[in-house]
């Protein structure tokens, strides 16, 4: 194969070494992604989103087995800055459980993103319980409700959680009294009421 050596910009080749693997020489990489650009742009290949990104075996005529790789979508390699949990970011209204908190998020199986942070302290998440179960027994239910799930792992505590599966089942019903004045009678006997 005959070579011609061509200028390329600094600026390039920084950019190239970014989206290249490892194994790939910068010379290899600009050679694969300028035959790439030249295929795609004239319509020889699919187009660069709907490629397939794993190895495939196809066999020819000769019955010998031809190897060849489609070309994978790079991730930017630049760093993104993610999101870090921070106990000061705790709301004051959950100040009586901050080290709870802090605890849980330690533990918690699953994302850990800002998302997941205001899910957990919002008013789906700890807030919620605490306003809608009043100043004592949302205070109880949230420290028990954070225990539970510092010794489980869960992944998030939510309201809608917390009513379906960890409220009393009890707790909307009056307490049955077997006073003996608490009785009817109804066709000639008595039955509870």
């Amino acid at each position: 194969m005959e070579t011609q050596s061509v200028d390329m910009s600094k600026k390039l080749i920084e950019y190239c070494k970014l989206y290249m693997s490892e194994w790939h020489t910068v010379k290899g990489f600009v050679h694969d992604m300028t035959l790439l650009g030249i295929e795609t742009k004239y319509k020889h290949l699919t187009t660069y989103d709907t490629m397939k990104t794993d190895r495939h075996k196809e066999k020819k005529e000769k019955e010998r087995e031809v190897f060849y790789t489609s070309i994978e979508e790079k991730k930017n390699k630049e760093k993104i800055k993610k999101w870090v949990f921070n106990s000061e970011y705790i709301p004051e209204e959950l100040d009586f459980c901050k080290d709870l908190v802090a605890k849980f998020w330690a533990v918690k199986k699953g994302s850990r993103s800002k998302e997941a942070y205001e899910l957990l302290v919002g008013h789906y998440g700890l807030l919620g319980i605490r306003r809608k179960y009043g100043l004592k027994d949302g205070e109880k239910a949230v420290k028990e409700q954070l225990e539970e799930a510092i010794a489980n792992k869960w992944q998030s505590i939510t309201l809608k959680n917390y009513e379906a599966f960890g409220r009393p089942q009890k707790a909307d019903k009056e307490p049955v009294t077997n006073h003996p004045a608490g009785r009817l009678f109804k066709n000639g006997r008595f039955v509870d009421g």
